[in-house]
């Protein structure tokens, strides 16, 4: 009996209330899975700071239709703190996705659904990973040259952040340099989302750049919603998810 204790404490994936916190690279993500929808999977990638939280309101109706997966990201919420003073970069964030999703069995394709900073991981990992996603939606999503971009209409706006005058802090958290271009195409059905409250003139032509991005995108803006719209119309969140796959079922 104590044997079998000790290898129940010691498995890799162990549970935890609504999900599992499962061993990747020597620390541990919680992840939350729910649905068992045949097809492809879609995985949540929250904003800066977001956690399995941030998708109360759209992950369950989603899986009624797709198997859904959220996630903690290291230091965030049920997963594993990060070293006092440490950030990840981006390259790290998506190593330690595809690690997760290996060791949950959570085989591709995927449909990546991707918040503020999450959108751009999702970019990422499809830089990475191209094969392996369907299709995307991005929940007003951050852009790559948005530094540079809202710095040019307000050039004092960046000096309580010095950090972000270091080309190599910036390259290393996903966002390009003065000048620099956003080079990312996407040839698979895409949904961009964009809030309205306030209306941002630089924020929205980001949006559009992105839905320009692909020749199969739907380019959405929610009336009623702030920076959170999976929170404030979460409708529009599950409706978009539930187009893409249904166009990645219709592909196949």
């Amino acid at each position: 009996m104590k044997h079998a204790l000790a290898v129940l404490f010691l498995a890799l994936a162990c549970s935890v209330a609504g999900g599992q916190l499962i061993e990747v690279h020597g620390r541990r993500l919680f992840l939350d899975c729910l649905g068992d929808a045949k097809g492809d999977t879609v995985i949540l990638i929250a904003g800066g700071g977001g956690t399995t939280e941030t998708w109360n309101k759209v992950q369950l109706p989603i899986s009624h239709f797709a198997r859904v997966c959220s996630y903690d990201r290291l230091g965030l919420g049920r997963s594993d703190p990060l070293p006092k003073g440490q950030q990840q970069s981006v390259s790290a964030i998506i190593s330690d996705l595809e690690g997760l999703l290996k060791a949950a069995t959570i085989r591709p394709p995927y449909i990546l659904v991707g918040h503020s900073i999450g959108g751009l991981y999702a970019r990422a990992y499809d830089r990475d990973h191209d094969s392996q996603v369907a299709g995307m939606v991005f929940i007003d999503s951050s852009h790559e040259e948005q530094i540079w971009r809202f710095a040019q209409g307000e050039p004092d706006a960046l000096a309580e952040y010095p950090q972000w005058q270091d080309q190599n802090f910036m390259r290393s958290q996903g966002f390009l340099p003065p000048g620099e271009r956003l080079r990312w195409t996407f040839t698979k059905p895409l949904v961009v989302l964009e809030h309205a409250i306030p209306n941002d003139p630089v924020w929205h032509a980001m949006q559009e750049d992105l839905a320009s991005r692909s020749p199969k995108s739907h380019f959405v803006v929610a009336a009623e919603s702030s920076h959170y719209i999976q929170k404030i119309q979460p409708a529009l969140v599950i409706d978009a998810t539930h187009d893409i796959v249904r166009q990645c079922e219709d592909r196949r």
